[in-house]
Order: C-alpha cells, then sequence, then structure tokens
C-alpha cells in the first residue's frame, strides 16, 4: 500500500516527522479569517527532509484570510510532486 501524509494546516516545526513508508507529503498554511502564520521554515524543513528520503513533495498554499494570495511557491518554485505510482 502507497501512503500520503497530508500536513495541513501546518501551525507548527515537524522535526521528528517520520517519513518511513511515505510516499508523499502535501503542505499548507491554515486558512480563513482566522488564519495562523505558516512559516516558511517549517516547510522548508519538510520539503529538505522530503529531498533526502526521496518522497515527492506538493505545498498547497501558504494559508491566510486569502489562502490563494499568498501563492504557493518556495525559495523561488512551486513544489508540485506526485508520486510515481498511484497512492492509495
Amino acid at each position: 500500500m502507497r501512503c500520503a501524509h497530508y500536513v495541513e494546516p501546518l501551525l507548527g516545526p515537524l522535526p521528528s516527522l517520520n517519513l518511513q513508508g511515505i510516499d508523499w507529503v502535501i503542505t499548507g498554511g491554515e486558512s480563513g479569517p482566522n488564519a495562523r502564520p505558516c512559516d516558511s521554515e517549517w516547510v522548508r524543513a519538510i520539503r529538505d527532509h522530503c529531498l533526502a528520503d526521496g518522497v515527492a513533495f506538493f505545498h498547497k498554499q501558504w494559508g491566510g484570510r486569502q489562502a490563494k494570495a499568498g501563492g504557493r511557491e518556495l525559495d523561488g518554485r512551486t513544489w508540485d510532486e506526485f508520486p510515481s505510482k498511484g497512492v492509495a
């Protein structure tokens, strides 16, 4: 079985995130009128962990009151990777 891990809304760092058996990680900030901020360092750390472990990484949004207004870029690019095979 292939698995995805949704980290949304991302409200803090996840230094001990275990990616064993995970094929895809999706991050995103909280959206809505009372949205709490999503720190780029938290997203970057997860992205780097995914790169090191060969896990596909997808950053959905930064969040905020108007989720799309913040965009999706991290370090100058849009991260929209998909796993090489289907995820259940």
